[in-house]
């Protein structure tokens, strides 16, 4: 597996977004499956490595570049820091990301003819849709969010927030792809593998020209000397603290402006072309929730709608409706009473006595 696993990273790493992911998932996948013969591995065996892999913890990120200016003390440090922090075991799409990896690498032997089909074929990935992340910003932590952002991201999560439009999107934009005068931006590559042209909001296009009139070099959220930007996480985790908002990420900005979009109506369809996805359907699925508030007032509205069809305007609901009072004897509507008055005085006086009107 190991040798084979390096000649298919060879073929796909020209051929995809992001081969980094992809060589992330088979050097796990080496791990487990790099000493076995393609032929050994079956159904069972990915089957008790999903097993296995739910229940580990989740490695640290201090290897690599990422201490080679750290002490041994301070990485070690690090490491037990983030270890307290993060108990939660492999997630369920974390595995399903690495078994998805190790079908995709026996589809591509079965291709060049070193196994007859691919044991992986029918394996059942866990499902996810219960841990779709539903998390976006009330309007109060986007106002806190606004003030409390750091200078050098502040139109990068502007832009977020009006477009909804993934992180690897903004991050690659350039200059000559947006049109200030007519407000387009334009996207030429996206996760749908297609290009995309979007209209801007009015107030966006503001931002973008005064970010062009002090901009350094051609990408639109780069550094300050022109560079490109590579990574805000940090920036983005001390603006988060600084607004006191909790289990929020940049990815989320894209959640929270999707699902704004649905509460003021505008159709899947159009938030579909609007934030880069292929189907309304797949918007429906993804962003179909809506927060709790916003539901409550749908159902006021539906509920007062239904009151007048049942003739009732009182407080109570339509299933504790109280009895009508029975008319009485001494009691005559107020419409009614106002045709009677009419009716008698326009009736021909008599030189009589007047006689006073009877009772009803």
């Amino acid at each position: 597996f190991r040798s084979f696993a390096k000649s298919y990273f060879e073929w796909v790493r020209g051929r995809i977004r992001g081969p980094e992911r992809e060589l992330s998932l088979i050097r796990q996948l080496d791990e487990n499956f790099g000493d076995l013969r393609l032929s050994d591995i079956d159904m069972a065996r990915a089957e008790k490595y999903m097993a296995a892999r739910q229940q580990e913890r989740r490695r640290h990120p201090f290897r690599g570049q990422a201490v080679m200016h750290m002490s041994e003390a301070e990485c070690a440090a690090r490491i037990a820091a983030w270890t307290a922090r993060n108990t939660k075991p492999i997630s369920k799409a974390s595995v399903n990301r690495e078994v998805s990896c190790l079908r995709r690498i026996l589809n591509k032997a079965v291709d060049w003819k070193l196994l007859p089909a691919n044991p992986m074929g029918r394996i059942k990935l866990f499902d996810e849709r219960e841990f779709i992340r539903k998390r976006y910003l009330k309007p109060e932590e986007i106002r806190a969010l606004l003030d409390n952002c750091a200078p050098k991201i502040r139109e990068l999560v502007f832009f977020a927030l009006y477009t909804g439009r993934r992180f690897g999107e903004i991050m690659g934009m350039r200059w000559q792809d947006v049109d200030l005068e007519n407000g387009y931006v334009y996207f030429p590559k996206t996760k749908k593998k297609e290009p995309d042209q979007v209209a801007l909001p009015p107030r966006v296009v503001e931002v973008l020209r005064d970010l062009k009139a002090r901009a350094q070099g051609e990408q639109v959220f780069g550094c300050a000397d022109g560079s490109p930007r590579k990574t805000i996480r940090y920036s983005f985790q001390r603006t988060l603290r600084a607004a006191a908002i909790q289990g929020f990420r940049f990815h989320d900005l894209r959640h929270t402006a999707v699902s704004y979009m649905m509460m003021n109506g505008i159709d899947l369809k159009t938030i579909a072309e609007l934030v880069g996805h292929t189907t309304a359907e797949m918007v429906d699925k993804r962003y179909g929730h809506l927060s709790p508030d916003h539901k409550r007032m749908a159902t006021q509205v539906f509920g007062a709608a239904m009151d007048k069809l049942c003739g009732y305007r009182g407080v109570d609901t339509f299933w504790t409706l109280p009895p009508k009072p029975a008319a009485s004897a001494e009691t005559i509507p107020s419409d009614l009473a106002a045709d009677i008055s009419t009716i008698i005085s326009q009736r021909p006086r008599s030189s009589a006595v007047e006689q006073p009107p009877c009772k009803r």
